[in-house]
């Protein structure tokens, strides 16, 4: 249980006996002090974690935060609707030769765009994939053969760019090739009809949006925890607020990962349509608290699902993320060439 979600309104993370301890208020009133004593919801050893969620209404003991810090656990905060408000990271391991050498590698052109090139192959041929897996199970399917013979031909364009603009327009061009037949891997009651962002207008662009913003902010805390500046990237350019490492890494999870997920909540009936609820700020669609609940722990355990790689190599989603921000580490110190994440060619 590498990440926890607490969801429960008015509980309390806190410390017990070393251990951290998710407690609620039996409610208030009458009654002995034994039937008001705080309910146990969970215990769970440090070391099982790395990441820690708090959504919406959810409280933290000022002993539970120094627990996080001294054990190296990123805690995060959502608002009740989803929204990511912020997070709370050990301090900077003393890798200060790394960060020299990632920021030189980001100010150099030419180090920048051969990495970059291989987070956005890597997006493209997991997208493939992807779509193999929806073909294996509809065949016959005229668009995805279509689809795969276009994203074919974009990751042949990848390998050729020659600048950070190019690459740009050949990640945007096999993107929107690949939404475009996504539709063909929901079979249940909720359906996709195309990417659409800010504000999501639809449950799947809603649950889209949000895994990407789950999975980067667990992204950003491994990189951090590593000694990495999440901040600087090589081929999201550096923004205020935006961790541009953390999203080029995550170039490479998206589909195989977020997209899965997504669609396997849907097809199977876990997330369904009353489980959503439009934004009064935004017009857009967002998860209700039931729906978030739910959301959050399938998530939590779809991170610990065995997933192979193209190589047939068996891991957690954990585990490829530890793995790939380690090889990171190391392609930027100059001790090996980094190999992104590649799903099997059907998956």
């Amino acid at each position: 249980m590498p990440v926890l979600y607490v969801t429960e309104p008015g509980a309390t993370l806190r410390v017990a006996r070393g251990i951290f301890c998710i407690t609620a208020e039996p409610g208030s009133g009458g009654g002995s002090e034994a039937t008001r004593r705080k309910e146990v919801l969970l215990e769970v050893q440090p070391h099982r974690l790395e990441v820690i969620g708090l959504v919406g209404r959810v409280h933290v003991t000022r002993d539970a935060l120094l627990l996080c810090l001294e054990k190296g656990i990123s805690l995060a905060w959502f608002a009740w609707n989803g929204v990511y408000q912020g997070r709370l990271s050990p301090g900077v391991s003393r890798s200060g030769d790394l960060r020299l050498a990632q920021s030189r590698l980001a100010l150099s052109p030419e180090a920048a765009l051969a990495l970059a090139r291989t987070f956005i192959r890597a997006k493209c041929g997991n997208g493939r994939a992807v779509l193999r897996g929806i073909q294996s199970n509809q065949p016959g399917l005229p668009e995805i053969s279509r689809a795969l013979r276009e994203l074919g031909e974009w990751e042949e364009r990848i390998v050729a760019a020659t600048g950070p603009e190019e690459l740009l327009g050949c990640e945007g061009g096999a993107t929107k090739c690949y939404f475009s037949v996504l539709d063909h891997g929901f079979r249940g009651e909720i359906h996709f009809t195309g990417r659409k962002r800010r504000p999501p207008p639809d449950p799947v662009n809603a649950l889209l949006s949000f895994g990407y913003v789950l999975l980067g902010n667990h992204v950003a805390g491994l990189l951090e925890g590593r000694g990495l500046d999440p901040a600087i990237g090589f081929f999201h350019a550096p923004r205020p607020g935006r961790a541009s490492l953390a999203l080029d890494l995550l170039e490479e999870f998206r589909h195989p990962v977020v997209d899965r997920f997504v669609m396997r909540t849907c097809n199977l009936r876990m997330i369904r349509p009353e489980m959503f609820e439009t934004d009064s700020e935004t017009g857009g669609i967002r998860l209700t608290r039931e729906g978030l609940k739910i959301f959050f722990s399938a998530w939590g355990h779809y991170l610990e699902r065995p997933c192979a790689n193209g190589d047939g190599e068996r891991k957690t989603v954990n585990e490829w993320l530890r793995q790939q921000v380690n090889h990171l580490a190391m392609a930027i110190r100059g001790e090996r060439e980094y190999v992104p994440f590649r799903l099997p060619e059907s998956s």
